[in-house]
């Protein structure tokens, strides 16, 4: 498989690995790895499985948190939320939970600001069988760290799937079939989006002071004001956008192929890097940016969508299917020299190790 060509801002250039880049956590086919700065695997904890359950982690233990399950039928099944020790290279279960339960979407690592050992929140997802179907129930959960089970919270009425949260605000913005909502560490509905907005809810990001602002991808970028309710579109296309440290830029996706940037103060936006030639952009693979705490590394997933041909069987309807294949990259950004270097592959989820 070729390797796509990489078109980049002018002023940035291919470099070999930045010296003392920290170690990258990534979520590759369904197994979770450390690599070192160079991109070279350096630990392979196993199998995490098939649930979408990003990465948190405590800088101060050195430990990742991840949701594991089964990921097939050979086995005995399992469900436990699960620490993955970066400086040991080995793992252990946390809890181990019912295999009607699991936590996807949302797992943040909370350090206390009192030395306490700080604890785990995200979303707890459990099946209830009623008469004639399955009902998936949704809830807030927190963890401390040796506790022997979850602390559960309900979430507001359709509040379905959770786009960001900020501690410094004690918030969260969620989707749900009637709109976007702001809600409270209770799961009580606080704000919602104005309806004339036509933000499509594809990722989200407050404000990195605790001011009240907040940046909704999907259809473009768009502005919350959180105390007046008003919300004001910022780019045309635009999704799952990230915050930089400083407040001054947003970096966002328009396809699994680029990295766009909009800067608040000239109110515009730039492509920064993306791949050549992409005659079939699609979005399925496109992840937020993963920044390092210090907002100095940026790393990324790019995926090149290639025609491969023509099915030989028809469809139902008598029509013949395109066929696609996928290549991958995975890129680091040093933002400060301007660098960036990358290897062959795709990960799902990405947290940097410092």
């Amino acid at each position: 498989m070729n390797t796509p060509k990489i078109d980049i801002a002018d002023t940035w250039r291919s470099s070999s690995p930045t010296a003392g880049v920290p170690d990258l956590l990534i979520e590759r086919e369904g197994r979770m790895q450390q690599l070192d700065g160079q991109l070279n695997l350096k630990h392979d904890f196993g199998a995490v499985g098939p649930v979408d359950c990003p990465i948190a982690y405590d800088p101060v233990r050195r430990l990742a948190f991840r949701y594991v399950s089964a990921a097939g039928y050979r086995g005995r099944d399992y469900s436990q939320l699960r620490a993955f020790s970066v400086a040991a290279g080995e793992s252990y279960s946390l809890l181990e939970l019912p295999l009607n339960q699991w936590a996807l979407w949302m797992l943040e690592w909370i350090a206390s600001t009192q030395g306490a050992a700080g604890q785990l929140l995200g979303l707890h997802a459990m099946d209830r069988p009623g008469e004639d179907r399955v009902v998936i129930e949704h809830r807030l959960f927190s963890l401390k760290l040796g506790a022997d089970q979850l602390r559960l919270r309900p979430i507001c009425r359709d509040a379905y799937k959770p786009l960001a949260f900020s501690r410094r605000r004690g918030e969260f913005i969620f989707a749900g079939a009637e709109g976007i909502y702001l809600l409270g560490l209770k799961g009580e509905r606080q704000l919602t989006l104005p309806p004339e907005s036509d933000a499509g809810g594809e990722g989200a990001a407050f404000h990195p002071s605790g001011a009240a602002e907040a940046v909704i991808g999907g259809d473009g970028l768009h502005h919350w004001d959180l105390e007046r309710n008003l919300c004001r579109r910022l780019t045309r296309n635009g999704r799952h956008p990230v915050w930089t440290p400083d407040g001054r830029g947003v970096w966002y996706r328009e396809s699994s192929a680029d990295v766009h940037y909009y800067d608040f103060e000239q109110d515009r936006t730039h492509r920064v890097l993306g791949l050549a030639s992409q005659r079939h952009p699609e979005f399925w693979h496109a992840r937020p940016v993963c920044l390092s705490a210090d907002g100095r590394y940026l790393a990324t997933s790019l995926t090149h969508k290639v025609l491969r041909g023509v099915s030989q069987k028809g469809t139902a309807t008598g029509t013949r299917e395109r066929v696609y294949a996928h290549e991958h990259q995975l890129l680091v950004l040093d933002l400060e020299r301007q660098t960036y270097w990358g290897r062959a592959g795709y990960a799902s989820q990405l947290c940097w190790a410092q």
